[in-house]
């Protein structure tokens, strides 16, 4: 009967991370995020290539090769391609790779910490991985974004890394190195804190830990750089040199606007965004130095720590210095701080080891217990809290609004018809002729919005001029302001709402 008893226990605990793991990743998956630019102009890529046998974007006036095809890397776009090739092209079908990418992820970082600090902390770590409302792990799984694909090759790269440290092999290293690169190509930010902490990692080792070997860093190093730099030349030998010239110059304008922004009121804004409460409830920055601490030691342990810390300390670093301050840059550096979280409340609460033998109520009150209990405390509400509402954001996600207006347009406008819109994700719902405004103009918006630049409608008159039958616009167009909707009413006319789009007609046209 005991045994009998044992194995139902473990089924019902199977059904039940089963079920959770379905409702997580799964369940409301077309709806829970809402599609929106950033993910619907990198889903044009991979049903384009369906689509035309053309690895770019699409607008009106043909393909568009920069911009989306440099967002996120063929590591995603390809195998979502090969799912439209198989199953059609849908939203759903792109999600569900966009899953599988998020369950390997949350395993590979599962087994790294388990390598590093134990079953116990592992848990802990993953669970604080998949709450937090400042990674959005969850979110950003689920949708065509570069984070969490680009992630999953980091992880099974430490993870391979540090399993036989200063024992692998060449090829073992090779491979570890692809993988790193692998990182890189599908989010090129991850280049950032990559190349550095494996060229600081050797220096490192060669003057103050001393316990590897020279290959043990330059294999991965030198694989990691040849893996990026051979899909460079494969992107400009397909692209050829022009278009790859107007990447680049895309790329700088977006990275002096976002990335490389330094500006004395930002770096406070952004230095107060890791220290809200949002950002772990104040546990960021002592579960930061008590992983520097950890990382002291001449050991082997003490340099795999070291490493983790480096790729940490860097990517937040250049969050409070450099970025604009979008919480979602610091994605990769608040992702491996959950692992230092971790290991810091169980070593404060010794294993959370509790002494009960002087009853329940005198014992909350023991010298011991109680640090430990309040600590323990903390910790279940920085899991629970923002847990609570990803939970009811999954369960209970707003109308489909995008959705909503893409079956009206295929049903009352023509496919032929010009539609101007920056609303990305429209283009991939439906099959009509969108006119979407030039990528450059992202840096200007940003401007605008953050740094009282020149309105980014100034820069723009293709509705003036081209007087397109079609207007749709949607939350990024609000946003950044690009259509003069005030000047535009002796001329077009709102035909139809959901949510937060609005298509407009030109007058005359039916």
């Amino acid at each position: 009967m005991g045994t009998f008893t044992s194995k139902n226990r473990t089924a019902l605990l199977l059904l039940a991370g089963i079920l959770l793991v379905y409702f997580l990743v799964f369940h409301n998956l077309t709806r829970f995020p809402a599609p929106w630019f950033d993910s619907g102009s990198h889903l044009h890529v991979p049903k384009t290539l369906v689509k035309y046998g053309v690895y770019a974007d699409i607008s009106s006036e043909g393909f568009r090769y920069y911009g989306p095809t440099i967002g996120v890397g063929p590591t995603v776009m390809l195998p979502i391609a090969a799912a439209f090739k198989l199953f059609g092209i849908g939203l759903l079908q792109a999600r569900l790779v966009m899953a599988l990418y998020l369950l390997a992820a949350a395993y590979a970082f599962f087994r790294l910490v388990e390598h590093l600090a134990g079953k116990t902390a592992a848990w802990i770590a993953l669970a604080l991985l998949l709450s937090s409302r400042s990674i959005l792990f969850l979110q950003y799984g689920r949708q065509l974004l570069g984070e969490v694909p680009g992630i999953f090759f980091i992880f099974l790269a430490l993870y391979l890394w540090f399993s036989r440290w200063n024992q692998n092999d060449w090829k073992r290293l090779t491979l570890i190195g692809l993988f790193f690169g692998l990182a890189m190509i599908t989010k090129y930010q991850y280049l950032l804190f990559i190349a550095p902490t494996l060229i600081l990692s050797w220096l490192l080792d060669s003057f103050y830990y001393k316990t590897s070997t020279h290959r043990n860093f330059l294999i991965p190093g030198i694989v990691a750089a040849g893996t990026f730099g051979v899909w460079q030349l494969l992107t400009l030998q397909y692209l050829g040199p022009s278009t790859a010239l107007e990447n680049l110059a895309l790329l700088r304008a977006s990275a002096e606007g976002a990335a490389f922004n330094f500006n004395l009121a930002q770096l406070d804004a952004n230095f107060g965004e890791l220290t809200s409460r949002a950002v772990y409830l104040g546990a960021l920055f002592p579960s930061l130095i008590y992983g520097f601490f950890i990382s002291l030691p001449r050991t082997r342990e003490g340099q795999k720590w070291s490493v983790l810390f480096l790729l940490a300390a860097l990517n937040l670093l250049w969050f409070v210095v450099a970025s604009i301050g979008w919480i979602r840059y610091a994605f990769l550096g608040l992702s491996l701080a959950s692992i230092f979280i971790a290991r810091l409340f169980e070593a404060l609460t010794d294993g959370f080891r509790f002494d009960w033998s002087a009853g329940w109520f005198r014992s909350l009150f023991d010298a011991k217990n109680a640090p430990r209990l309040a600590l323990s405390l903390w910790l279940i509400a920085i899991v629970l809290i923002p847990f609570g509402k990803t939970v009811m954001d999954i369960a209970a996600p707003p109308p489909p609004y995008a959705m909503q207006m893409a079956e009206y347009l295929n049903q009352n406008v023509p496919l032929d018809a010009v539609i101007e819109t920056w609303e990305p994700e429209m283009g991939f719902l439906t099959d009509h002729n969108y006119h979407y405004p030039p990528n450059a103009l992202l840096a200007v918006a940003v401007d605008h919005v953050y740094y009282n630049g020149e309105p980014v409608r100034d820069h723009y008159d293709f509705l003036q001029i081209e007087k397109p039958p079609y207007l749709l616009v949607g939350v990024f167009s609000k946003w950044t302001e690009i259509y003069p909707l005030e000047e535009l009413m002796d001329e077009y006319e709102l035909v139809q709402t959901f949510g937060d789009y609005d298509l407009y007609r030109r007058i005359g046209r039916q």
